[in-house]
């Protein structure tokens, strides 16, 4: 996941990793411990400066960004399989936003 280094919401982030670990691996960091070359803010979650560089999180203003990254790149996942993570993303996403309404 990339969040916004802004915004992290740390909780949210973790509430949407452990939903897709339920049907998929987590990419690993480089042996430097980093993703796209940026230090991990958790497992599977860097914080990026995501108004500066213009990333479509920062387009609502939202309490809760992310952006989500499955991609079948590993011979560990099929198309199919990134497909579920997404929806599990999602899902994980709403789950925390409806267990978490009184933080809106």
């Amino acid at each position: 996941l990339v969040a916004d280094e802004d915004k992290p919401a740390t909780d949210f982030q973790k509430a949407i990793i452990e939903n897709v670990k339920k049907c998929t691996h987590i990419a690993p960091p480089d042996p430097d411990g980093k993703i796209i070359d940026v230090s991990l803010a958790s497992e599977g979650v860097i914080n990026v400066p995501g108004t500066k560089l213009g990333l479509c999180m920062s387009l609502t203003g939202g309490e809760f960004l992310t952006t989500t990254e499955m991609y079948p790149d590993s011979k560990k996942v099929t198309d199919g399989m990134c497909n579920k993570a997404q929806v599990a993303a999602i899902q994980g996403a709403l789950d925390f936003i409806m267990q978490n309404k009184k933080m809106l």
